[in-house]
């Protein structure tokens, strides 16, 4: 390890005062030092963005500016020359019709099937009252979301980058615009944007929600509005439970209350029938489609719902959950904000009935960490070999997950798709894949795994950082690499 490295592990706590920083530091994280940090009521020294890294604007600037700008035109191109296909938006035909359906028979909410593709309602009913009685049609409706998903993805990447200790300057807008522009053209994006999903604006809610100091009252709104409008942002209750922030986790859970209080209040009677008996609609669309990248929708493709799949789809939850959890929540009191919040995310992904494509939107925040990471090593390499490798990690990331455009059956011509979508599909052929088509039709849910598993590695090897043990400092949300003492410029 280069000298410039070893100072700065110092001085930035990566080693920890019992000798817990590092592979070499096993000693200090024995299970008692484990516990005596993670289960205890003490609290924890409160998050707070220190901004004390920067970008050069001369670089990034420019170089945001005109890869948004390329992306954001040729996706409009692309749109605007495949109308029937790529401005249907499927699902927020759901949520429109729901929504209307409320001022005509509430009862009729998880009974029918709504939209252009005639899908069944499976959001909470304070889902369907935010599409009640909206002022403007379905076509303006879907200007609305799509922009608003796009602000919203500017939104995440922006507050990744200050989580990770960014200042707020020019450099900083251009990283923004320059990984915007790339995760725009991932495939789970697309997915987005091509059925008028909510994904986006809901994980914004919590990454913006996790991203403000833990000392603002209203911390925990965010996570608990999304919570209302779609289940599964819930663990992000849990982890702020988990990482000691119990005013933001009764902030986050008093909101989710709420939701569900006046929706029962409004429209009592489509509320009785999610929370009593339609809680499980989902049941009914598919969870064996080759999209649905969770161990649920692997074990439905493999087991075809036979006597192994629910239990090892439990063994498998319960597993991913104490492990992704736990490294979520050590990275949080380490110091790691960012790979904390992904951590947590991803582990929502693996262990939820349903993860399309579409859900693991998470991309956007990762590829922040990747581009992160990849600029401190990059800069901290002794050799060219090395630096091409860490450059290569955000490309090769980008090339496995982009929606190139491709003619395929069913779908118009060179049309966005995944790689995913190469692979034969529905009408059970996920259930013939042979051992290479299994491995490339999981590729979402063990990339997965492998990031848990970098997470819970990264979590036990920094150990407690000295001092300020739990204090979320810019230069320790790296998962685990060095930074050198200019921080990483270009």
């Amino acid at each position: 390890m280069r000298q410039d490295e070893q100072r700065e592990n110092s001085s930035s706590g990566e080693t920890g005062a019992d000798g817990a920083g590092g592979a070499g530091g096993a000693g200090g994280n024995t299970v008692a030092a484990l516990r005596r940090e993670v289960l205890t009521f003490e609290p924890r020294v409160p998050y707070r963005p220190a901004p004390t890294r920067s970008l050069s604007s001369r670089v990034w600037l420019p170089l945001g500016l005109v890869l948004a700008a390329v992306a954001a035109a040729t996706w409009v191109w692309t749109v605007r020359h495949h109308p029937d296909w790529l401005w249907r938006l499927i699902d927020l035909s759901v949520y429109d019709d729901a929504g209307e359906s409320l001022g005509k028979n509430q009862s009729q909410l998880y009974a029918k099937r709504f939209g252009i593709g005639k899908l069944p309602f499976i959001y909470p009913p304070f889902a369907a009252l935010v599409f009640f009685k909206l002022p403007f049609g379905f076509a303006t409706l879907k200007l609305v979301l799509t922009g608003l998903t796009l602000a919203c993805l500017l939104a995440v990447v922006w507050a990744s980058w200050g989580m990770l200790g960014y200042r707020r300057d020019w450099g900083r807008l251009g990283a923004t615009l320059a990984v915007a522009a790339v995760v725009l053209w991932l495939e789970p994006v697309q997915q987005t944007l091509l059925f008028g999903q909510v994904n986006v604006i809901l994980m914004a809610a919590v990454v913006l929600d996790l991203a403000v100091p833990d000392t603002r009252w209203w911390k925990g709104i965010g996570i608990g509005l999304a919570t209302g409008f779609k289940l599964t942002p819930g663990i992000f209750i849990v982890y702020l439970v988990l990482t000691r922030r119990f005013r933001a986790a009764a902030v986050a859970t008093a909101t989710f209350f709420a939701t569900a209080v006046g929706s029962w209040l409004v429209i009592p009677h489509a509320s009785k029938v999610y929370w009593t008996d339609a809680i499980g609609v989902g049941n009914n669309v598919g969870q064996d489609f080759v999209s649905n990248q969770s161990f649920n929708g692997m074990l439905r493709r493999v087991f075809e719902q036979g006597p192994a799949e629910k239990p090892l789809w439990l063994l498998a939850c319960a597993v991913t959950a104490v492990v992704g959890l736990g490294a979520a929540t050590l990275l949080s009191l380490r110091g790691r904000e960012l790979a904390g919040l992904v951590a947590c995310g991803v582990t929502g992904l693996l262990v939820s009935p349903i993860s399309w494509t579409h859900h693991w939107v998470w991309i956007a925040p990762i590829f922040v960490l990747i581009a992160h990471v990849s600029l401190v090593r990059f800069r901290a390499a002794a050799s060219w070999p090395v630096r091409a490798a860490w450059v290569a990690l955000p490309v090769v990331f980008t090339l496995l997950t982009f929606a190139w455009p491709m003619s395929m059956e069913r779908r118009p011509a060179l049309t966005p798709q995944g790689l995913l979508w190469l692979l034969p599909y529905s009408e059970g052929r996920e259930h013939q894949w042979n051992v290479l088509q299994f491995l490339a039709g999981n590729a979402y849910l063990f990339a997965g795994i492998a990031l848990i598993a970098i997470a819970a590695y990264t979590a036990l090897r920094i150990g407690p950082a000295r001092g300020q043990g739990t204090a979320a400092g810019p230069r320790g949300d790296t998962l685990g690499t060095s930074v050198p003492s200019g921080g990483p410029t270009a």
